[in-house]
């Protein structure tokens, strides 16, 4: 009996320790194979021109697409603003706004809008970032540019295969905020049209990015509010835990339907320039080239800048008062493109 125990428990033992060898060599396996993906994502990982964050290598040359999207309240809440890199709010006839909006890589974008109309001033800035611009018709003198050729364009009214309008929106906001599109849609668009993909190979983003900016050095700026018009202001508000400052407008947060949460960028850039009516309209034109002043906002503190623009195949470039290249936070921006008569105030 003694020795049929001996030999059970010596058998028990020599379970115990094959099973605790081959748990221990599966999870070394494991480890290791967890340690050289994480090392081979590492290697895969390139830095995003627009935002200085992290990207994909194989997406740093890519084109930016840039997208006309409805800022109406009546037309809110918005779609997809939270993923996009770069936010540049203008002011349209009669008080209102509207954005461009700039995604560098927007493929896994599910629903972006609602898109709406292009104007000329839009059109050329999405020309110095050498983007492929997407818009749901647009004004007479766009549509001059436009239909030259200028631009690698999609105009949804007549691609409407790339869109698609959102019945509930439809139903519940009206024809002219239904308009939506997707990364999906706007991949297989420009596709059809056979557009290059690649940015020209002289083109280059100028904007750098270090967590060591000149910003810190600035004056307190938890909040900031820019009054466009009596109909429209864009306030700013300063999240010290998530380091970014949340947006709001018509007295409610700015939302992004996709994920139901309020938008909020880390950089605030004002550009002052010079606005006027074309043609004893009220549609605008905005001299968004040569140069002019404006201020840079990041982490709770504000600075003085200005902006430079030599032609219109170039980006905005910006430079403290002293002439020295501005250095942005790591982040996405929205830009405020302010004509005379807007006013801003800081708290």
């Amino acid at each position: 009996m003694k020795i049929y125990t001996k030999i059970i428990i010596s058998f028990l033992t020599l379970l115990i320790i094959s099973a605790g060898a081959f748990f221990i060599n599966n999870r070394f396996n494991n480890n290791a194979s967890l340690v050289s993906k994480t090392q081979n994502n590492a290697k895969s990982m390139g830095i995003n021109p627009l935002t200085g964050l992290a990207i994909d290598k194989d997406k740093i040359n890519q084109r930016p697409v840039a997208i006309m999207i409805n800022n109406l309240h009546s037309g809110q809440p918005l779609l997809g603003v939270s993923q996009a890199d770069i936010m540049y709010e203008c002011p349209t006839e009669g008080g209102i706004t509207r954005i461009l909006g700039v995604f560098k890589d927007p493929s896994a974008v599910p629903a972006i809008g609602s898109v709406r109309s292009s104007r000329p001033y839009f059109i050329n800035i999405a020309k110095g970032l050498d983007a492929i611009y997407f818009h749901l018709g647009g004004s007479i003198h766009a549509y001059k540019i436009l239909k030259s050729g200028y631009i690698d364009s999609i105009d949804l009214i007549s691609h409407e295969k790339f869109m698609w309008r959102d019945q509930n929106r439809l139903k519940n906001l009206g024809l002219e905020h239904s308009a939506l599109t997707s990364g999906e849609k706007i991949i297989a668009g420009i596709k059809s049209k056979g557009y290059k993909t690649q940015l020209e190979p002289n083109y280059k983003y100028p904007q750098k990015f270090d967590d060591n900016s000149q910003v810190l050095q600035g004056t307190d700026a938890n909040k900031l509010t820019v009054i466009f018009s009596g109909y429209k202001s864009t306030l700013f508000t300063y999240d010290s835990e998530n380091q970014t400052y949340l947006i709001s407008q018509f007295n409610k947060p700015q939302m992004d339907d996709n994920t139901k949460e309020q938008n909020s960028k880390q950089n605030i850039i004002l550009m002052n320039v010079k606005g006027q009516n074309m043609d004893n309209t009220e549609l605008l034109s905005l001299d968004i080239i040569g140069n002019g002043t404006g201020k840079y906002m990041s982490h709770g503190k504000i600075i003085d800048i200005k902006w430079t623009r030599d032609k219109d195949t170039s980006p905005f470039k910006y430079y403290t008062t002293d002439d020295k290249e501005l250095i942005m936070i790591p982040g996405k921006t929205y830009v405020c493109v302010l004509a005379q008569w807007t006013h801003i105030n800081v708290e």
